[in-house]
């Protein structure tokens, strides 16, 4: 073999070898993408949960404690009849 052929020979090895890897880097990639999906609907799931549950509190509280009545009565008498002047 020609030392011009070899080292054609030796770039496109190279070559190959680095597609490989960089096929390999893919599919790895692609499979924590395929792993992250079912995760998200989890957390999802978890983040609606606590969302209810800080609802259900606040309304308790409001019931415990009366807050929202008391400020309402507090806007109601500051508020002037006639509008914005």
């Amino acid at each position: 073999m020609s030392p011009m052929g070899l080292l054609q020979f030796l770039d496109y090895q190279q070559r190959h070898e680095e597609l490989l890897k960089q096929a390999a880097e893919y599919r790895l990639i692609a499979q924590a993408l395929k792993a992250q999906r079912p995760q998200k609907r989890g957390t999802s799931a978890i983040l609606a949960m606590l969302g209810r549950e800080l609802s259900s509190l606040g309304f308790s509280m409001e019931v415990r404690y009366g807050v929202q009545n008391e400020s309402s009565t507090m806007l109601n008498q500051s508020s002037n009849p006639g509008g914005c002047s």
